[in-house]
């Protein structure tokens, strides 16, 4: 899904300032609506005075849901308006119309569920957006009027320039319908949790992972350097465990949260991906990577990146980091749960089997570690540097509760993550390593070598 197609709503959402900043990281627009009591029967939410104290790099794109819109077009003028979409059964259009362009704004006309899309054509030379919606105006949460959608067709053949939004009850089932309009805008699906960019990814899970493959190629394109292979391997994992985990990305130390170890920190390029998408910090700054005072260097350093639960760079530490947490979690009596990532490579590793056993014998049932099982590390195949024989099987000696899947199934990683574990549980997710880019899939000097622009281009079937 295109992030520049989504535009938040806000009908019933009162916007703090660090849910502000979290928006002007993924979106352009903020749609703002209006009621008075005159064509709804909502009161409004959003005067003048709300709509001005919105602190916002966002476009404010107002819906007024009045019936004598005229009287407020300068007043949301001065809070900040750069877009004013009235209805067209409001009394006076053509003049409203006039005064929004005089005002420097952009107008737009409002199609309701029982107005036909001829209604808008005396003023189409007054216009440049049209908002389609697709449940009746007032309240927020209502169920999608399927049949709205078709007008979108319609407007588009009516005037190709026009901009087309569609506004209300759409969510990840029925998005699909309005995938043709220039805007998507939601409220009450993206802001259900607070959580607006968890919403995003649950609409196409494919598409996110997409999406942070691509980030990672262009981080590592623009460093010339970094580790491709276990970080396009391990997206759809990471795509999943950010739509799983408890967690909030405006207060990372939030004491209920998830902590997340990532054991084998030179794929942290997926980390930060995953980490700017869902909402920690700017997607621009992926561009930072191990640059000069940077906080995107090529092992993750914890006090440097609000969100990072450790520092990692040595293979086979995150077991131990990873049970010492889960321990003392347990000790304070909290339910949180440690998700710790490694790779099959540091199964090498003396001091991973410590920390092994170390879960094993507190029994820690509150932490699950997720193994990329990609088959390859630094200088060579997995099979040739140090055989691992059954991991299955040498896990489940050591006490732990094994889980073997596909790491490419959404459906499987999550089936995983919910399994009630009796012991630590040890989830081995077969990867392909450089998934996505054919050339580098499956090649073990894509371990550690940073790849070329052309590499974004076959991501991308180009």
């Amino acid at each position: 899904m295109n992030l520049n197609k989504i535009s938040p709503s806000i009908l019933d959402v009162k916007l703090e300032k660090d849910m502000i900043k979290l928006l002007e990281r993924s979106f352009a627009r903020l749609h703002i609506d209006v009621n008075d009591n005159t064509l709804t029967k909502e009161s409004n939410q959003y005067p003048p005075s709300k709509v001005k104290n919105i602190k916002t790099s966002l476009i404010k794109d107002v819906h007024l849901m009045v019936k004598n819109p005229k009287k407020y077009i300068l007043s949301y003028k001065n809070a900040g308006a750069e877009i004013i979409n009235i209805h067209v059964e409001a009394n006076d259009v053509e003049e409203t119309l006039d005064l929004i362009k005089k005002a420097n704004m952009k107008a737009g006309l409002v199609i309701n569920p029982e107005t036909k899309v001829k209604a808008i054509e005396p003023y189409l030379n007054k216009i440049k957006e049209v908002l389609i919606m697709s449940v009746h105006p007032g309240k927020g949460g209502q169920k999608f009027l399927k049949r709205q959608a078709k007008k979108i067709k319609q407007v588009r053949k009516l005037n190709h320039r026009l901009i087309i939004k569609i506004d209300g009850g759409i969510n990840n089932k029925t998005i699909k319908y309005c995938i043709n309009a220039d805007y998507i805008i939601m409220g009450h699906y993206l802001f259900k949790e607070m959580n607006p960019m968890r919403a995003i990814a649950e609409i196409n899970k494919e598409d996110t992972a997409h999406h942070l493959r691509e980030s990672v190629l262009k981080m590592l394109v623009e460093a010339k350097s970094g580790h491709p292979a276990g970080s396009l391997g391990m997206a759809d994992v990471f795509t999943e465990l950010y739509t799983y985990m408890n967690y909030n990305p405006l207060k990372p130390n939030d004491p209920k949260r998830d902590y997340l170890v990532l054991s084998n920190g030179h794929i942290c390029p997926i980390l930060y991906a995953s980490m700017a998408f869902f909402g920690y910090f700017n997607e621009k700054e992926l561009l930072t990577l191990r640059k000069i005072n940077s906080r995107l260097q090529g092992h993750p350093h914890r006090t440097a990146l609000p969100g990072l639960e450790t520092t990692s760079g040595p293979l086979g530490c995150g077991i131990s980091q990873a049970s010492g947490m889960a321990l003392a979690l347990r000790l304070d009596k909290k339910p949180n749960r440690v998700i710790c990532l490694v790779s099959d490579g540091e199964q090498d590793e003396g001091n991973t089997w410590e920390g092994v056993m170390f879960a094993a014998k507190y029994n820690l049932t509150n932490l699950t570690c997720i193994m990329d099982y990609n088959g390859i590390q630094l200088s060579g195949f997995t099979k040739d540097i140090m055989p691992l024989s059954n991991l299955k099987k040498k896990y489940k000696d050591f006490g732990w509760d094994v889980k073997v899947i596909n790491g490419h199934s959404f459906k499987q990683i999550r089936k995983a993550l919910n399994y009630k574990n009796k012991r630590p549980l040890m989830i081995i997710a077969k990867t392909i390593p450089s998934k996505g880019v054919y050339f580098m899939e499956n090649k073990w000097e894509w371990h550690g070598k940073a790849p070329t622009e052309n590499a974004i281009s076959v991501l991308n079937g180009s």
